[in-house]
């Protein structure tokens, strides 16, 4: 995961970096607010309360200003990812009902992070130090996706567990992601309901695990 600092100059005083604080938080504000990198500095300024000068004694641009605001929200929602999967399990759970468990903890993180998540997608397709790190911050939830399903092996009959608990995690993803609107159109999210799709990936996923062989292919 890609240092938070990399790419600024953190102040050593607390009342320097509570400012610096700010300027990044509202270029996130911004960004999601517009869902583009369309605003200056001066309006990042303005939002933080804190001076321009200020922000570029800190940063060199604009795009390592966002560069620092993306690499904090990834470690962020990295240490939610960790702590969420990290919950103790029900005993005794049906497999089942621990696929649904899985499936609804990928869901609640892209949804409750989705508003940045979807702007620095967009960013990311012009900064491809943003896409790199976004995609190491993928990975990881994926990898606890994985872990989290494989700890269950025993009971996954697919003649090859982790395969198919690795297509269930893309499927998992691409399904939640197109309805949250991260990494596509935002005319094509929202469609169905909400709670009705983790259901039906819980379904789809729990068949495809409990399948015990391939169709034949011709």
């Amino acid at each position: 995961m890609q240092n938070v600092d990399s790419y600024a100059r953190i102040p050593k005083q607390e009342r320097s970096r509570q400012s610096f604080d700010k300027a990044v938080d509202a270029a996130v504000s911004l960004l999601v607010e517009r869902q583009s990198d369309a605003f200056t500095l001066a309006e990042v300024a303005a939002l933080a309360g804190v001076s321009t000068g200020s922000i570029y004694c800190r940063v060199n641009s604009k795009d390592d200003l966002l560069r620092t605001a993306h690499a904090r929200e990834m470690a962020r929602i990295a240490e939610e990812t960790e702590r969420v999967f990290a919950a103790e399990p029900p005993q005794n759970e049906p497999f089942g009902d621990a696929v649904g468990r899985v499936v609804g903890q990928m869901g609640g993180l892209l949804r409750a992070n989705a508003p940045s998540l979807r702007a620095f997608m967009l960013r990311a397709h012009q900064d491809p130090v943003i896409a790199k790190a976004g995609k190491a911050g993928h990975a990881q939830m994926a990898g606890r996706f994985r872990s989290a399903l494989l700890a269950r092996r025993a009971e996954i009959n697919h003649p090859d567990p982790d395969h198919a608990v690795t297509w269930s995690g893309t499927v998992t993803y691409s399904v939640l992601a197109r309805w949250l609107g991260l990494g596509t159109a935002l005319d094509a999210a929202g469609e169905g309901e909400w709670e009705e799709i983790l259901a039906d990936l819980t379904e789809t996923v729990t068949t495809f695990l409990s399948h015990s062989g391939r169709s034949s292919r011709r």
